[in-house]
């Protein structure tokens, strides 16, 4: 019995664990990435293909660019992953590329469009985060937001909109302190969540108490 026991003690680490791990499979795309950075050689102007849900919500989707630190021993998330933010159109704060979801491609065609456009990368697409309803500041119009983590492979060194945004690499605390918007956070919070997962226990716990 202490081996059945001791099996139904670890068992729910177990499917954490392996949840953990297939979220972060990569989704397949109908459309291979080389295809679609050739076809992606300027920003998207206009809402004449824009996706609405029947509350007339804007949909947008978009991604948290990350990639692995090099530390054998992680302790913390800022040890484990940093994360790729881009500057505002408006110059305040920096937060994750998003953008409109259009009629013409799928949710993950248009996250990883608007990442190459805005932040300059391509990579792995995983299973999505979440989704968010906001309100935008600029306008009164509610949104409803679909984000994606994605595993960067590559960077570019020109992209759409590298004359009109800054990119840059940070931990995941510099990232809470400078993106301005709750849901992007909570975005973030989710991927945290699932990395955070594959750390040893003891090693959480030890974290959790400084």
């Amino acid at each position: 019995m202490g081996g059945i026991s001791g099996f139904l003690t670890n068992f729910p680490h177990f499917i954490y664990f392996l949840l953990s791990l297939l979220e972060r499979i990569p989704v397949k795309l109908p459309m291979p990435i080389e295809k679609m950075v050739s076809s992606v050689s300027h920003p998207r102007i206009g809402r004449h293909l824009q996706r609405y849900d029947n509350r007339g919500f804007r949909l947008v989707v978009g991604c948290i660019p990350y990639r692995y630190n090099k530390t054998k021993e992680a302790t913390s998330i800022d040890e484990i992953i940093e994360v790729l933010v881009v500057s505002a159109q408006n110059g305040q704060g920096m937060l994750f590329p998003k953008g409109g979801w259009e009629k013409d491609e799928s949710m993950e065609e248009a996250a990883i469009r608007e990442t190459l456009e805005e932040a300059g990368v391509l990579g792995n697409i995983e299973c999505k985060l979440g989704k968010w309803s906001y309100k935008s500041k600029r306008q009164s119009i509610f949104h409803e937001g679909h984000m994606f983590p994605l595993l960067v492979k590559q960077e570019l060194d020109r992209w759409p909109e590298k004359n009109i945004r800054k990119r840059k690499w940070v931990t995941v605390s510099k990232a809470r302190e400078e993106c301005p918007h709750l849901w992007m956070k909570e975005a973030l919070e989710e991927l945290v969540r699932r990395h955070m997962q594959l750390l040893p226990e003891e090693e959480v716990n030890k974290t959790a108490c400084k």
